[in-house]
């Protein structure tokens, strides 16, 4: 089956029930992954998350990939299906570079994809540190999805390999979103940003100041120093790395 949304034709690649993904043709030679979140429908597969971002007027290949269950990639068989496709399309069709983008859960699910496959740049807006209850006992959200999880394959993000990829992480510093960014690792080669008086949904935000495309564009062109330009035109930004040591624990709001 194929679908078209806005002007990007999706594919059906895998429909199961508990899993979609879809494909859409680009031009170049990067194929762009993205990862669904938790979306608000509990019944149902979440929708798939930045299709014309990702795709960018045709520009790039892009899967798009989602999972009924919610399981922060600790699903093995959502995992090997995600795995076999990208491995297929970067063959097929001559791929040189291979982006994750996700949000919230998929934010998560890019920066832990890289330990299964090959990725070339992760880009992850308020991902999650971890979902499993012994890694971060003070998180009280997702409890529905994450109470499924009976064993925990990916417990946390770690390791993140600046060696070995780009990465563009964004959080809101909100107290509940400090849970988690605390908790990453403090490297100047992870360009993570933490975006002040902002809380879990700063893609919304981004949305709402019409940059979320530029965002995804400067990070896929690896240009740190515009990208936190662009930033500070909208936002108080502050660099994780850069944070003091008594800042980067204590709320700065709720």
């Amino acid at each position: 089956m194929n679908r078209s949304t806005g002007t990007a034709l999706l594919h059906t690649l895998v429909e199961t029930g508990d899993h979609r993904i879809c494909y859409a043709e680009g031009r170049s030679d990067r194929l762009v992954v993205s990862l669904a979140g938790v979306g608000t429908l509990p019944a149902s597969v979440p929708p798939f998350e930045f299709i014309g971002t990702a795709w960018d007027d045709g520009e790039n290949h892009v899967l798009l990939a989602s999972e009924r269950r919610r399981t922060w990639l600790n699903d093995t068989a959502f995992a090997d299906m995600l795995v076999a496709q990208i491995a297929h399309h970067v063959e097929r069709l001559g791929i040189r570079e291979v982006v994750c983008l996700g949000n919230s859960m998929g934010g998560f699910m890019a920066l832990a994809l890289p330990r299964l496959t090959r990725v070339d740049c992760v880009i992850a807006f308020s991902p999650q540190y971890s979902a499993d209850p012994c890694e971060v006992p003070e998180e009280q959200r997702w409890l529905r999805w994450r109470s499924g999880i009976t064993h925990f394959r990916v417990p946390t993000v770690r390791p993140l390999d600046p060696t070995a990829r780009d990465h563009f992480i964004f959080h809101g510093d909100a107290m509940k979103e400090r849970i988690h960014w605390q908790r990453f690792p403090k490297d100047a080669r992870l360009h993570h940003f933490i975006l002040r008086k902002r809380g879990h949904n700063i893609v919304q935000d981004m949305k709402d100041r019409d940059i979320l495309r530029d965002v995804v564009r400067l990070a896929i062109s690896r240009k740190p120093r515009k990208l936190r330009l662009l930033l500070e035109q909208h936002f108080d930004v502050a660099r994780r790395e850069a944070l003091a040591p008594a800042e980067a624990h204590l709320p700065l709001h709720a």
